[in-house]
């Protein structure tokens, strides 16, 4: 892209016509006209306007980007939603008793192991998150606690990473066993590919050994931590910010399950596992400071948003609220704070002596109503007091318009069907809604689209962020929702990137993602789009809507570099044309596909990819495929006005 903006810059200058007629070849007739206005600067664009919205739903951590390849890696998870607790995900290796042991665990907050007893060769193996994903030549980091059972003659354990009806993968063994708890590591690279793979341990010996905190990471994990695969698609988002935990996550269905930081940070085999409310056992291997992390590496602000004392079902009482604001000064603290604070301490103590620099700080999520009101404004003000430089995100919920100040954005969130977000919603913030910015912290077409998306509903997202766009003197910040999703566990859909063991694939909606990230500009320009209208309808569990929708769409910016940006969006499942009152050299991207439905898949993953090629802009109305995002690059060298 970079070589062909320059071969195109290099050429003659282009004239763009900024006047009030429209010029095409003679005898040419077009179904909509796009005027761009190129002498009205309408304001700045938001330098934060495109980011990302983390979650921890649908194994979007554990067996996703936290890249532990390990599953109930301390023997801590329950039996569903209890606490009842299981070997699940393991299995025992020939004819070994593998029982859960609580003798001499390893500490309070990580009381159970398990015991595996036999003959030499029997043992126990983790199949992970639907089998390991390991790659031939990427050395594999194994940790592990054990210890000898009480009289056992143990005293080494074979490891090994193997395939079904393959032969080993890569094999190694651990000596030197006691009867007293010891930390071993190992490196085990395999000779093979395999998205299916297992790790397995076998007795050296006849007797019986105790295990615990079993962790495998791959070697290119970035920072240790993260799925290198995982994080590129991320960074090709290139997102401005990152908002995390979540989400339905923060809250929980009852305060015991509410998301609270300070259980999320330390040793890893200290935190608390817990129950997620999109039904699997949490880690919080990656917590709040790997968050604070993961934005460092994609180079985005830190969005955190913080339990308010509220969830689905329960409400803390206000003279209870007093741990609650201070959770929200310390986690500031311990983001930006000196090392010589007492938060600011721990996270040097934790590996990171440089503040996060910590932006922004939503209170709640989804919650509204008189008790968020009252909630929000405890722990805003205590915050607006002592850090009057972090931005603070109020919730737009239950009617919850506008709080009292300090504010400074609203979170407005949107699931609707494809028509919807063509229609009405793309004028959604034509119009002021108040004395705040706008931050729409989560949308997505979720109505009439498949489980892995599709090209009609990311073209129904593409035409309401061109009104996001148009509109950024209001709105600020934008991120779409849920961010990831492991393909064998969709308990919400549809989802941007589909981690698997063997790889990813993304959505219609990540590429629509992408290409306005690629292409923000730096001003916002006047665009004039004449176009005829058509009407659908939809029936969802609102009932039926009825939906006004503008055929032809478009926004338009200038970049630093004066290069002229303007986004086209067809709406329509059959090809259209537009006159555009630009003329000379351009870079045309375009992002289609064969059908409304069309969408990536585990075993299709790239059906759906924008085409960018060189284009002349003489007057001649474009070429508009049915559903597609169309965006036109002009490297400009002069400007001129006819």
């Amino acid at each position: 892209m970079r070589k062909l903006l320059m071969r195109i810059a290099a050429c003659a200058a282009v004239a763009v016509t900024a006047g009030a007629t429209l010029s095409v070849v003679a005898g040419t007739t077009a179904d909509a006209t796009i005027r761009v206005d190129t002498t009205k600067v309408r304001f700045p664009v938001a330098p934060d306007l495109w980011g990302i919205f983390f979650e921890d739903i649908d194994l979007s951590l554990d067996g996703g980007v936290y890249a532990e390849m390990v599953r109930n890696r301390s023997f801590e998870d329950g039996n569903g939603g209890k606490r009842e607790l299981t070997l699940e995900y393991w299995n025992p290796v020939g004819q070994a008793e593998c029982v859960l042991d609580k003798s001499r665990p390893l500490s309070d907050k990580n009381p159970h192991a398990v015991r595996v007893a036999g003959r030499k060769g029997d043992g126990i193996a983790n199949e992970g998150y639907f089998g390991m994903g390991v790659h031939k030549g990427v050395p594999c980091k194994l940790s592990l606690a054990l210890r000898a059972a009480p009289g056992s003659s143990v005293r080494s354990l074979d490891v090994s990473l193997e395939a079904y009806s393959k032969p080993l993968l890569a094999t190694g063994r651990i000596e030197g066993l006691t009867e007293e708890w010891r930390t071993f590591e190992l490196t085990l690279t395999p000779n093979g590919s395999d998205a299916q793979a297992r790790l397995a341990f076998r007795l050296g010996e006849d007797g019986a050994i105790v295990m615990d905190c079993v962790s495998l990471f791959p070697s290119d994990a970035v920072a240790g931590k993260f799925r290198r695969d995982l994080v590129e698609r991320l960074a090709a988002l290139r997102p401005s910010f990152l908002r995390f935990p979540g989400g339905c996550w923060v809250e929980g269905e009852r305060m015991k399950d509410a998301y609270r930081w300070k259980t999320t940070i330390g040793d890893k085999w200290e935190r608390r596992t817990q129950w997620n409310i999109w039904k699997y056992w949490a880690t919080n291997g990656v917590g709040y400071h790997e968050f604070l992390e993961l934005c460092e590496v994609l180079g985005a602000k830190a969005l955190f948003c913080i339990n308010c004392g509220m969830s689905h079902k329960e409400t803390v009482p206000m003279d209870k609220m007093d741990e609650f604001v201070q959770d929200a000064l310390d986690a500031i603290e311990y983001a930006n704070g000196p090392v010589n604070s007492t938060w600011g301490a721990k996270r040097a103590e934790n590996g990171h002596p440089e503040p996060f620099n910590l932006g922004y700080l939503e209170i709640g999520n989804e919650n509204g109503g008189k008790e968020y009101e009252s909630r929000y404004a405890l722990i805003a003000n205590a915050v607006r007091a002592k850090y009057p430089e972090v931005k603070l995100v109020f919730d737009n919920w239950k009617a919850t318009k506008r709080v009292e100040d300090p504010k400074d954005l609203r979170d407005d969130h949107f699931y609707f069907s494809p028509d919807h977000f063509m229609g009405a919603l793309t004028h959604e913030y034509d119009t002021p809604k108040g004395d705040f910015g706008i931050f729409v912290g989560e949308y997505a077409v979720t109505e009439g689209t498949g489980r892995y998306g599709s090209l009609r509903g990311a073209i129904g997202e593409a035409a309401f962020m061109l009104g996001l766009e148009r509109n950024q003197n209001q709105v600020r910040l934008a991120a779409y929702a849920p961010l990831f999703a492991n393909a064998q566990h969709t308990t919400w859909t549809p989802n941007l990137i589909y981690p698997t063991t063997s790889g990813n694939f993304a959505s219609p909606s990540w590429t629509v993602q992408k290409l306005f990230s690629e292409n923000r500009g730096a001003e916002v320009l006047g665009v004039e789009v004449n176009t005829a209208k058509f009407r659908t309808a939809t029936v969802s569990r609102r009932g039926r809507t009825e939906h006004e929708i503008e055929t032809v769409q478009a926004s338009a910016v200038r970049d630093a570099d004066g290069a002229v940006i303007v986004k086209i969006v067809n709406c329509a499942e059959e090809p259209k044309t537009a006159a555009l009152n630009l003329r000379g050299r351009a870079v045309r991207t375009v992002f289609t596909g064969p059908s409304s439905d069309a969408h990536n898949s585990p075993f299709a993953p790239d059906v759906l990819k924008e085409t960018v090629a060189e284009a002349v802009l003489d007057g001649t109305p474009l070429s508009l495929p049915p559903l597609s995002l169309t965006i036109l690059r002009m490297p400009i060298a002069s400007h001129s006005t006819r």
